[in-house]
């Protein structure tokens, strides 16, 4: 009798660990998400997302693929060979205007909640304000990125016309500015604050405040995605809003995090603790923006307030941008998956954040 009950609880027990295990072992979905530039710390939450686990807690596997500039992204997603993005919406917003055949994609997190982009000159430059660009180079990425029609816009209503040239980012646009090729650089925060930690004293142009106001990059996705999968937007928009709050908790965590699937943007020949500042530095320069909820009693994260986009397709009529200022904006976005999206518990991933792990 006991060799028979013995031989039940071994079966019970090897059923048990096979149920578990299998549990356990079911497959994460596989998702791509596109970027329109080269990883860098603007991304910084998202690559924490990642590097610390919190898409994966989703059940998520999510692979990071690089395109140049919001023009080449958006028709991937079209296509469905990218499931989620981060582009500015001025394109989308384009696309919505009569006789455009309008993107079949729309916002669902509003990550960056205010311009990323600025204008920088060299710190001996005789250059001070935008004005003083009329008939000038103006570095920019490329002629696909997503500021593209914003920086036309803003230059139309200033009645001057300036060169656009693409220098692309990071050292080649670097390159560029300090060598003098171009006048004034248009890249966005990190890319600027890189520049600084490097040892090159700039200037940043001020803007009028109706652009500088404008959000910028959000998460974005196919409306059959949104329709037929929005677990895993929510899935996705949830670990992004952990993430903030983690780095916001801890932001020299965060940067550790950020090198852990980055190790090549360490920088070298310096000490960890310069290393660290910089890249705290050039992290929080996109940072701060996720954090800009202007004021609210309660963060809702990845939310977007309509009347900021009607903001944005006027600024982009006035520009030039548009042929009418009456755009269906509301399509461009949805703010329905909002609510699960901030069911987690912050307090534990503030505890987590302090610990550093």
């Amino acid at each position: 009798m006991r060799t028979l009950y013995r031989i039940h609880a071994l079966v019970l027990a090897l059923l048990i660990s096979a149920f578990v295990s299998h549990v356990f072992a079911q497959p994460q979905q596989k998702v791509v998400f596109g970027t329109v530039t080269a990883v860098t710390p603007s991304l910084g939450v998202i690559v924490v997302a990642k590097a610390l686990g919190f898409f994966k807690d989703e059940g998520l596997d999510v692979e990071i693929v690089e395109f140049n500039g919001t023009g080449t992204l958006l028709p991937q997603m079209t296509a469905k060979r990218v499931q989620v993005g981060y582009p500015n919406p001025d394109v989308l917003m384009i696309s919505r205007q009569p006789g455009k055949d309008p993107l079949p994609l729309k916002f669902f997190y509003n990550a960056t909640r205010e311009s990323g982009w600025e204008f920088v000159v060299l710190s001996d430059s005789p250059i001070k304000t935008l004005n003083d660009l009329r008939g000038k180079k103006l570095g920019v990425g490329s002629l696909t990125f997503g500021n593209i029609p914003i920086t036309r816009a803003m230059f139309k209503e200033l009645g001057i016309e300036v060169e656009l040239t693409p220098v692309g980012v990071g050292a080649p646009a670097f390159l560029a500015l300090r060598e003098r090729k171009i006048d004034a650089l248009n890249l966005f925060d990190s890319q600027h604050a890189t520049i600084e930690t490097q040892g090159t004293a700039i200037r940043r142009l001020a803007m009028p405040k109706k652009y500088k106001d404008l959000f910028s990059n959000g998460l974005i996705a196919h409306e059959d995605t949104l329709r037929d999968n929005p677990k895993m937007l929510i899935g996705f928009g949830r670990a992004v809003a952990k993430a903030s709050v983690y780095c916001e908790t801890n932001r020299e965590a965060c940067i550790r995090a950020y090198w852990t699937l980055y190790p090549n943007q360490k920088p070298t020949g310096v000490d960890e603790a310069k290393a660290v500042a910089d890249g705290v530095r050039i992290m929080g320069a996109r940072f701060d923006k996720y954090l800009d909820f202007d004021g609210a009693k309660e963060r809702r994260w990845g939310e977007f307030p309509l009347q900021a986009w009607k903001d944005f397709a006027n600024t982009l009529y006035e520009g030039g941008q548009l042929t009418t200022r009456d755009i269906p904006v509301e399509t461009c976005f949805t703010n329905a998956l909002v609510p699960e999206m901030m069911k987690f518990d912050a307090a534990a991933i503030v505890t987590r954040a302090r610990s550093g792990k």
